[in-house]
């Protein structure tokens, strides 16, 4: 035990009498245990006193008189309370519920389990007070699931003096695909984080494998323990997100009552997470029944249909016929009667809720989409008999990091828009900024010319469009208020798998477009200083003689072919030619050959 695991002064946050029932029950015993004391906080809007705010005169011995504070807000009355009184630990009731809106706890709770400058353990009980009160009177065994976190001592000193006579367990679960030696190493750990501990007779640690901690957890709690206490895990950002973690998915399954734990964090630990915690509350949050309709209307647009295949279609054939004609305006106007956008809302909707259908049906009507695009324009382009490279194919075909940062943007403008009807119409707006079915033309058509190193640069854009508009929906929604139902398994398998697939396919892309955009910006810095120098000594030749055009080739053995048009109306000398060449070399820092071709002009000046 640690000194941040001494509890001398526990409050208790009650707001009627089930709740200063229950936690009584909890509190007092420990307080007894621990020589602290209990302080019952109720905070009201009422000026006069409850009748039911008095402490049971079995319980004097421990329990303080109730404080009754007069505050608008239960969660800010709570912890102005605590940063004035520094109690060792804060002792709140859930109701076991899991919001899927703007809370996950609750209006009052999750505040209060961020801002806390205390440790604070949350009950659930999933029975009425009386029953609640005569378990923990005469509690015999307790377990106490342990994974090596943080929290797990503090779990494991609080279900010690719950009860003197009690039997308490620290379980830890192996996975079965664990052979011998891998299952008596978690044994070993168990036994040192139990560390002095172990001495204690009423301790029965135990090593069980399972093929899931959940399932481990529960049959081990079926197995007569009256009482569970776990440590809040560290996971994930998006676990923590969504409340979906360990300690929560057994409080959705678990019929015994429920005690989850969580140490005070250290300074800098807490304030990063109260500023994470800040920036997930500035978006406005859906109501549920604004979600529904969202919901309801991403699902419907993601849907294979005619007029999918209609628009498609003609939005393809649009984009081709301006990419060939490399007109601008052509290609905006089949930006805009794409449906693409509406089937990456789906897949980002599905992965979000944790919807495989709706993931299925949004990436089918995705992958029919880009098979119907690829197919028209190719099948244009064998139809028109003369194909040339314009600028607009060629802006399509050299992905750098900026296209990436612009699709991230698009999709979290979509996602917003999407959620909210009032700026629904901006959806027009993003689909012109992401460009969806020109790279797919584009590729269609540099594939049927056979410029396949081209096609692939269109093809790339395409994907990094796709990825970074999916990962960009995905997170907007949440952020809106968007949650999986995490109690069901398969609910929560297919949101982390498809965030963790979305991640990883979005950070090969990043380190993909850095690695082409570092090339990029390379060669236009090479560019620019071999064009630098041919004009400085160009212009050194005399006033007559002007830099056309150049061109550079790598050649075999390292050395660099340098070949220059200039127009001069006087004659270059070798010597000339020579003074360039080595300009070039010093510059460049590598060999170089240089050749000039020289046109000799003639100026004239017309006459009055």
């Amino acid at each position: 035990m640690t000194a941040a695991d001494e509890l001398k002064l526990i409050v208790t946050a009650v707001g009627a009498p089930d709740d200063l029932i229950t936690l009584l029950a909890v509190a007092a015993p420990l307080a007894r245990a621990c020589g602290g004391t209990v302080v019952p906080l109720c905070i009201t809007e009422e000026r006069e006193r409850p009748n039911w705010l008095r402490v049971p005169d079995e319980l004097q011995d421990v329990v303080e008189e109730p404080v009754l504070l007069h505050h608008t807000n239960a969660a800010k009355g709570i912890l102005s309370y605590l940063r004035h009184t520094s109690p060792d630990l804060l002792l709140l009731e859930w109701s076991g519920e899991i919001s899927r809106g703007r809370y996950l706890l609750g209006r009052t709770l999750d505040p209060i389990l961020q801002y806390a400058p205390c440790n604070v353990a949350v009950l659930r009980t999933g029975e009425n007070p009386a029953d609640f009160r005569e378990r923990m009177a005469s509690v015999k065994r307790i377990l106490v699931p342990s994974g090596g976190g943080p929290n797990a001592s503090l779990a494991l000193h609080i279900a010690r003096h719950l009860s003197d006579g009690a039997e308490t367990t620290p379980l830890r679960v192996a996975s079965t695909s664990l052979g011998p030696t891998a299952v008596l190493a978690q044994w070993d750990m168990l036994k040192a984080s139990l560390g002095d501990d172990l001495t204690d007779e009423r301790l029965r640690p135990r090593v069980v494998q399972a093929g899931d901690v959940v399932e481990g957890i529960l049959e081990q709690a079926a197995d007569g323990h009256e009482l569970v206490l776990i440590g809040a895990t560290q996971e994930s950002l998006v676990d923590r997100l969504i409340f979906g973690n360990l300690p929560q998915t057994l409080a959705s399954r678990l019929d015994l009552p429920l005690i989850i734990v969580r140490r005070r964090d250290p300074v800098a630990s807490g304030v990063l997470r109260q500023a994470r915690w800040r920036v997930l509350n500035l978006m406005t949050q859906l109501t549920e029944d604004e979600r529904i309709r969202v919901y309801r209307q991403v699902r419907r647009n993601a849907r294979t249909s005619n007029d999918f295949y209609v628009m498609m279609m003609g939005a393809t054939g649009i984009a081709t016929l301006g990419l060939m004609l490399n007109s601008s305006a052509v290609i905006i106007g089949a930006m805009l009667v794409a449906p693409l956008m509406a089937a990456l809302l789906g897949i980002g909707m599905g992965i979000v809720q944790g919807d495989s259908r709706l993931v299925r049906m949004a990436l089918r009507t995705t992958v029919l989409g880009i098979v119907v695009a690829i197919a028209v324009s190719m099948t244009i382009g064998l139809l028109v008999p003369e194909r040339k490279l314009t600028s607009e194919m060629l802006g399509r075909c050299s992905p750098t990091i900026l296209d990436l940062a612009i699709a991230l943007i698009s999709g979290a403008a979509a996602a917003y828009a999407s959620a909210h009807k009032d700026v629904s119409g901006a959806l027009t707006g993003t689909a012109i900024a992401v460009a969806l079915v020109p790279p797919l033309a584009t590729f269609g058509l540099l594939a049927v010319g056979g410029e396949l190193q081209l096609a692939s640069g269109a093809l790339l854009l395409f994907l990094t469009n796709l990825i970074a508009i999916v990962s960009a929906v995905a997170l907007v929604l949440l952020w809106v208020g968007f949650r999986p139902n995490t109690s069901e398994l398969r609910n929560a398998k297919t949101f982390r798998s498809g965030i963790a697939g979305s991640l990883a396919v979005l950070c090969a892309i990043t380190v993909l477009l850095g690695v082409l955009t570092a090339r990029s910006y390379r060669a236009a810095r090479f560019d620019a200083t071999v064009e630098l120098v041919l004009k400085s000594q160009v212009s050194a030749m005399g006033a007559g003689a002007e830099l056309e055009a150049w061109q550079v080739s790598p050649q075999p053995d390292g050395t660099l072919s340098i070949k220059a048009q200039i127009a001069s109306s006087e004659e270059i000398t070798p010597e000339q030619a020579s003074a360039l060449q080595q300009s070039l070399a010093h510059n460049l820092g590598r060999s170089v050959a240089v050749s000039l071709q020289v046109l000799p002009t003639t100026h004239l000046d017309a006459l009055p």
